[in-house]
């Protein structure tokens, strides 16, 4: 019985000699400078940002602009890579080579090519045949003209002009002889030419000659040429 009743008096002695010596450790600490191998509150962090301060901390968000501002591939379109010279459209190669005749004799090499494009045209019938041998007799007295079929009956189409004026001009020799007469209009598909010269870098220059040549009576047009578009790889 005595012995259970004394067994707590060595563990008290134990947490007194642990208490005295946390005691003495703290003094040592507090008085030498000792580093204990506990620490108490939170961990000192191993790496600390420190703000830019000044011109240095200002300088980064200007170089990114003007990155940015680099790397943004420019229109074509809006900066011309040069001008050239351009007249046309032409309706035949006939009409085309004398424009580039009088251009070569002017010491101005020329570039020719053709376009596919559609007209207004004002066409010319003769209406009102029973049947297409009629037609045909009425071709052959016109001395021209196309036999064709129309919505009420075979036609004669003897004209086809640029301007309604010349259109009526065309009809009305046929009208006089008592024959019925159409005018329509109408959008067939052309081929024209364009011809091109000259290369200059600046606008003013092309323009110069295109004064020039207006006295020598050639009209033509300044046209931007953009850059040729890099092919991603």
């Amino acid at each position: 019985m005595f012995r259970w009743r004394y067994t707590h008096v060595p563990l008290a002695a134990v947490s007194v000699l642990l208490l005295l010596g946390a005691i003495v450790g703290l003094v040592v600490y507090r008085v030498g400078g000792w580093d204990p191998p506990w620490h108490f509150g939170p961990p000192a962090p191993g790496v600390v940002a420190l703000a830019p301060s000044g011109s240095e901390g200002s300088a980064a968000p200007s170089v990114r602009a003007r990155i940015e501002q680099r790397s943004t591939p420019a229109d074509p379109a809006a900066s011309p890579a040069h001008f050239v010279l351009e007249s046309g459209p032409f309706p035949s190669p006939e009409v085309a080579d004398r424009t580039e005749e009088q251009l070569n004799r002017l010491g101005h090499p020329t570039v020719r090519f053709r376009q596919q494009d559609s007209t207004r045209l004002y066409v010319v019938s003769l209406t009102g045949f029973a049947g297409r041998d009629e037609a045909l007799e009425a071709a052959r007295q016109a001395g021209r003209g196309s036999v064709v079929d129309g919505p009420e009956g075979p036609e004669v189409v003897v004209a086809q002009l640029a301007s309604l004026g010349e259109a009526v001009a065309a009809a009305r020799p046929f009208r006089t002889r008592g024959i019925d007469v159409r005018v329509t209009e109408a959008l067939a598909p052309i081929v024209v030419y364009h011809l091109r010269y000259g290369r200059f870098e600046r606008r003013v220059e092309a323009q110069a000659l295109r004064e020039e040549l207006a006295r020598e009576g050639i009209p033509s047009r300044v046209v931007g040429v953009p850059a040729p578009l890099l092919r991603a790889r």
